[in-house]
């Protein structure tokens, strides 16, 4: 969990160019391969997904056989709305990460489009702990938003600051 949440955090950094480009004009190039980040960025993401398969493929193993030896209770698990979130985590990173495979095949606009289900799927990151344990205060489990929410601000700060230079100038 932790490992993809580290992932997740990264990932925003990675992209955010206008403070990429600012900081490859200082010293801090000299120290950081900025140039590289497109590459890290494409390493981070297949790094996650892949985290996310086997994790996902630990689970059903796991969980699998504690169901198939009749605990109702794991067998629920599988329908519960933690795993369904689970589900669509899954299915989001499938999706972004096949057109991100196929990107020189199909045009940029829809893998551009799509890369942006990203956003989606940090939502659902958030929903996937704020399950009905967490809102009746049983478990306390929404620990994801802690772990990416200032990455994704320092993004969409990023953007609005590439978007306000390019308009007023």
């Amino acid at each position: 969990m932790h490992a993809i949440l580290f992932q997740m955090a990264l990932l925003p950094i990675t992209m955010s160019r206008y403070s990429i480009s600012a900081l490859s004009e200082s010293f801090i190039d000299k120290i950081v391969p900025l140039n590289r980040t497109l590459k890290m960025h494409i390493h981070l993401g297949y790094t996650l997904i892949i985290i996310v398969c086997l994790a996902t493929a630990f689970f059903f193993a796991f969980f699998g056989l504690l169901c198939a030896d009749g605990d109702q209770k794991f067998c629920d698990k599988f329908t519960s709305e933690i795993m369904i979130t689970g589900y669509a985590i899954l299915a989001s990173l499938l999706i972004i990460g096949g057109t991100s495979f196929f990107r020189h095949k199909i045009p940029y606009e829809l893998f551009y489009g799509i890369h942006h289900l990203v956003f989606i799927m940090y939502f659902i990151t958030i929903a996937h702990t704020i399950d009905v344990q967490e809102r009746t205060g049983n478990k306390e489990r929404s620990q994801t938003f802690k772990w990416f929410s200032s990455t994704l601000a320092f993004y969409f700060c990023d953007r609005a600051a590439m978007y306000l230079n390019h308009w007023y100038e």
